[in-house]
């Protein structure tokens, strides 16, 4: 890639965290005495924390606000992002790489930020970004476009010399709005979209070690 900035996403993309979001969204209503529906991840899977936490309270009669809601999913998961989950194969080595060429890079994420700056902080790579921004700091999803181009309205970079890097397709369908270049990362979580997310990316590739020089 030959951009002067990248937008990263970060679960399922930078770190190998979707197996955590797997069934989160089940156990926590399992918790509050609630028996999930079986689409559950389907319904959520393109909400925003926001979203999916006034999802859970309006859908399922909680006496809880959208907020306390978000705090404890948060809670459910905070130990994971704290310990133990990883970066996906080669990133550090890519990170190193483009921190050398002098390319510009930062995060957009759906995930809460405090989680978000937990992880990377713990894997050493915080100082990396030039910013870190959030569904929940936007207001937005990752399903609209919007969110994408605040992301490069705040890189300062034009479009086309900005790359965008997303596993979940989609968040390439809404990136494709902009005038940047889109990578397709694989990630198990999305394997069945992965001959659509081939079709949609400008780029795809199966491992972060296909981007080293």
């Amino acid at each position: 890639m030959n951009q002067k900035g990248i937008i990263f996403d970060m679960d399922g993309t930078l770190i190998d965290s979707m197996p955590v979001w797997k069934n989160l969204g089940g156990n926590f209503l399992k918790n509050h005495g609630i028996n999930p529906p079986d689409n559950l991840n389907e319904i959520t899977t393109t909400m925003s924390f926001a979203e999916s936490s006034r999802y859970f309270v309006n859908q399922f009669g909680l006496a809880l606000t959208a907020a306390e809601v978000n705090a404890e999913i948060n809670e459910m998961i905070r130990d994971s992002y704290g310990t133990h989950l990883p970066l996906k194969p080669f990133v550090k080595e890519v990170l190193d790489q483009y921190v050398r060429q002098g390319i510009k890079m930062s995060i957009l994420t759906a995930t809460d930020r405090s989680l978000v700056e937990t992880a990377v902080k713990r894997l050493g790579i915080l100082d990396y970004f030039e910013f870190i921004l959030t569904s929940d700091m936007t207001g937005l999803s990752k399903s609209e476009p919007e969110i994408y181009f605040q992301a490069v309205e705040t890189f300062g970079i034009p479009e086309k010399e900005i790359a965008i890097v997303e596993d979940s397709l989609y968040c390439i369908k809404a990136a494709k709005n902009t005038e940047c270049y889109i990578v397709g990362v694989y990630d198990e979580f999305s394997k069945n979209d992965w001959e659509e997310i081939k079709r949609v990316s400008d780029r795809t590739i199966n491992s972060f070690e296909e981007l080293r020089k």
